[in-house]
């Protein structure tokens, strides 16, 4: 889920390189990940929070009430605390910077697909204001 066009065609490109990975669809705003999701059922969904229409945080908030088991990595370029907090509460497992380096993405996604958490040093930095 993302409304930028190169985003979503490097984040694609990248998964499909993986032997092990695959991208079931995309989605340009909130609205259409929603459909998109309840069509696919993914693993693992991408999301990013500044989208247009249904923004990232409410889709996460949909999809996961009608799919409690959803899995979601947010990558997105807002990094402020509300964010990063909003984006766990809503049910993502990871959150990702989009100016981290491709391989961070690839390690959240086997992380969140084994079921655990992904948060980088940067962002778990960033976590420890709130306590």
């Amino acid at each position: 889920m993302d409304d930028h066009a190169i985003i979503r065609e490097g984040i694609s490109a990248l998964i499909n390189s993986q032997p092990d990975m695959l991208v079931a669809g995309e989605a340009i705003d909130g609205e259409e990940a929603v459909q998109q999701f309840k069509a696919l059922q993914p693993d693992i969904a991408v999301a990013d929070l500044n989208l247009p229409v249904i923004c990232g945080i409410e889709a996460i908030g949909l999809i996961r009430a009608e799919f409690p088991a959803a899995r979601f990595i947010v990558i997105t370029a807002l990094d402020g605390l509300d964010c990063i907090r909003q984006a766990f509460a809503a049910g993502a497992q990871a959150f990702l910077h989009k100016d981290m380096l491709r391989g961070e993405l690839l390690s959240a996604i086997r992380a969140v697909h084994e079921g655990r958490q992904y948060i980088p040093p940067a962002i778990r930095e960033r976590l420890k204001q709130l306590e």
